[in-house]
């Protein structure tokens, strides 16, 4: 029985050391591998991601730790009164590569039946907007997005178009990235099914330095209100050192 028990001890040791072996009912039985380093093969140093408030190891989705992380950002815009063939919309750049990519997620409604668009770099007239400031979900905190608004060429700003605006502001042309018209065979308010779709399904990666216009245009006979919520947040080449 005392053999018995200095070769298990023995055995798991040596299974310790790195050398193959198994559990079969009770029993390990090792492999004829000879003990050696380079069965040992070198492992990466990892430094695990904590939540900056509690110090907890995070076990979130990838999106959530960016609310945590102080990069995530959103803004909303109501637009009133648009009669048929206007349009209400909102507007930005995505900033320099070496700032980080816009990962925008947009969700729209409208009272009355109308298309909704994602546009990548269309022509639009400087100035023709107002400027606004996006919120950052993580609330009192002072960091600012790197977005830049048409309007003063600011960061941490993006542009709104109201009806008036918008005509003015010729957002036309351009890369389609999304189309879709909403309120068929549907009850108002009427919403994309990108508000309902996953991140996966629905996210842009924004390029960097180009315009991005995300346009309702009011195609029933009434007048349509317009509401556009865009969410994203943003990575910079930090966030992956790890």
């Amino acid at each position: 029985m005392k053999e018995l028990t200095k070769t298990r001890r023995a055995a798991a040791v040596v299974c310790a050391l790195g050398i193959i072996g198994m559990l079969v009912c009770g029993e390990i039985l090792l492999s004829p591998l000879p003990i050696s380093a380079s069965y040992l093969p070198a492992q990466p140093v990892m430094t695990p991601k904590v939540d900056n408030i509690t110090g907890a190891q995070l076990e979130i989705d990838w999106e959530h730790s960016k609310v945590h992380a102080q990069h995530s950002f959103k803004v909303h815009y109501a637009g009133a009164g648009a009669g048929a063939g206007e349009e209400t919309a909102v507007a930005f750049h995505a900033p320099l590569l070496a700032l980080g990519h816009v990962h925008l997620v947009v969700h729209v409604t409208a009272s009355d039946e109308s298309v909704f668009e994602i546009r990548e770099n269309p022509g639009s007239v400087p100035n023709s907007g107002t400027a606004f400031t996006p919120l950052n979900r993580f609330r009192g905190s002072a960091v600012t997005s790197g977005v830049i608004d048409d309007e003063t060429a600011a960061s941490n700003s993006v542009s709104t178009y109201n009806v008036a605006e918008a005509a003015a502001a010729g957002l036309a042309g351009g890369t389609i990235l999304h189309h879709e018209t909403i309120a068929i065979a549907t009850a108002p308010p009427f919403a994309s099914i990108l508000n309902s779709s996953s991140r996966g399904t629905g996210e842009i990666i924004c390029a960097p330095n180009s315009l991005y216009v995300i346009i309702l245009t009011q195609v029933g006979a009434g007048v349509a209100n317009h509401e556009i919520t865009c969410t994203w947040y943003e990575t910079i080449h930090a966030d992956f050192a790890n």
